[in-house]
């Protein structure tokens, strides 16, 4: 969790501000960006699932688009409990 911080934060210095320090804030980088390859694979099963929950729901609200949802929750539910 901290590293995630930590990440969140050089990226932010290497994409907001000016610095001349991108080399040396690239090699911490790295090395926070290959620890964290779990987390960023749970990240893309996260993502395909929400993908998932949304498939076929249109932007109304009639009986069988909520049935639809309901039925897409259950089994978004059930993907993530599987990690």
């Amino acid at each position: 969790m901290v590293g995630n911080m930590i990440l969140k934060t050089l990226f932010e210095i290497i994409i907001f501000e000016d610095s001349g320090n991108r080399w040396s804030l690239s090699r911490p980088m790295l090395s926070l960006i290959l620890i964290n390859e779990k987390p960023l694979d749970q990240q893309q099963h996260l993502s395909v699932c929400f993908d998932k929950l949304m498939a076929d729901i249109t932007r109304i609200l009639d009986q069988n688009n909520r049935d639809r949802f309901t039925q897409n929750l259950n089994r978004f539910r059930t993907a993530l409990r599987a990690v």
